[in-house]
């Protein structure tokens, strides 16, 4: 299971500034594992801090668990890479990556998350971002800079760095870096082939201190067809089989019809059912023995009714859909294990 291994508060946030944040507010959750306030970041030990990361770990160890542990997000909701370059001096988004009082200022903070967890036996990976990009969704986040100055270069060279930084921290567990499995491939016109956010799914995967390759898919945010995302499935597969080296579907989701029509505006052919869809994706990863994580789990009767559905979410008390795509899902990846 992943999840935020990190929390940021911005003391300087200016109401309508940017990063915006996501519906948490600005910062302003009880629970916050850093803050940032004219250029110091502060790291928050306390009971409103890291010690509520550490009931998290603790109730993974208890229960079997193993995280996957986030240390920031490529997007403002919960502070992410936006918060750090503004309060040290950065005015891209993609300065994040190769600043070096950001980078220094994100190392400092890795250091401490990685340093308190890395002998726990809950921890099944560290992920150096949530969908790191050299841009963000140019609203509630910093402009990407100008020209080719971001590229894949940039990125795989920090990706390379923070692996080896944490592996010098932690030898025990896995890196990975939470990528969405952008291609490059020179010439093509599709910005998920063509490196056009700073992907390249291939040197990235190949990079010594990755221990895993991750891949995410929600077509109907980046208006793909079907057919297109089986493809995107096949081809992450074959990385891993080119590459011999484990290949996560870590993120994917395919709207429910009411909410395709109310967030893009759009319907699909009626046999385009999320069990129809989302089962080939299940099928397609486990032809190629892969491993996947979908978006998201759905639970009621919680003190707060029911988790949040932000479009994707799979309720388990939804047995039409829960049936195939949860249960009858880890009785199939049960069975390819028993075979490996």
């Amino acid at each position: 299971m992943r999840t935020w291994a990190f929390n940021d508060k911005n003391a300087t946030y200016i109401p309508g500034g940017l990063p915006m944040y996501g519906g948490e507010g600005a910062g302003e959750s009880p629970i916050y594992f850093q803050s940032f306030k004219d250029g110091v970041a502060t790291i928050n030990y306390g009971p409103d801090g890291l010690q509520a990361l550490d009931k998290v770990v603790k109730i993974a160890e208890e229960t079997g668990i193993k995280l996957v542990m986030a240390l920031t997000n490529n997007w403002a909701d919960y502070g992410g890479m936006d918060v750090y370059t503004v309060n040290f001096g950065g005015k891209y988004h993609d300065d994040f990556f190769h600043s070096p009082k950001i980078v220094n200022a994100f190392k400092k903070y890795t250091a401490a998350v990685v340093s308190r967890y890395k002998d726990s036996p809950a921890i099944f990976a560290w992920e150096l971002s949530n969908e790191p990009r050299c841009g963000a969704d140019g609203t509630k986040n910093l402009p990407r800079s100008a020209g080719t100055n971001c590229s894949h270069v940039m990125v795989t060279d920090w990706i390379a760095d923070m692996g080896k930084f944490i592996k010098g921290i932690d030898k025990k567990h896995m890196v990975t870096w939470g990528g969405e499995g952008e291609f490059y491939e020179e010439g093509n016109e599709d910005w998920a082939y063509a490196g056009a956010d700073g992907g390249h799914f291939y040197n990235e995967l190949a990079l010594k201190d990755m221990d895993f390759g991750t891949f995410h898919l929600y077509p109907d945010w980046w208006d793909k067809t079907v057919e297109w995302a089986n493809k995107w499935v096949t081809d992450h597969g074959k990385a891993q089989v080119k590459l011999n080296k484990p290949v996560l579907f870590e993120e994917y989701g395919w709207l429910h019809p009411d909410d395709r029509l109310a967030f893009v505006n759009r319907t699909v052919p009626a046999n385009q059912t999320r069990v129809a869809v989302i089962g080939e994706w299940q099928k397609i990863s486990l032809e190629y023995k892969m491993s996947d994580a979908y978006w998201q789990l759905g639970v009621c009767g919680l003190s707060i009714g029911c988790n949040n559905n932000d479009g994707f979410t799979i309720y388990l008390n939804d047995t039409k859909e829960s049936r195939p795509l949860i249960f009858q899902h880890a009785k199939d990846v049960a069975k390819v294990n028993s075979r490996l």
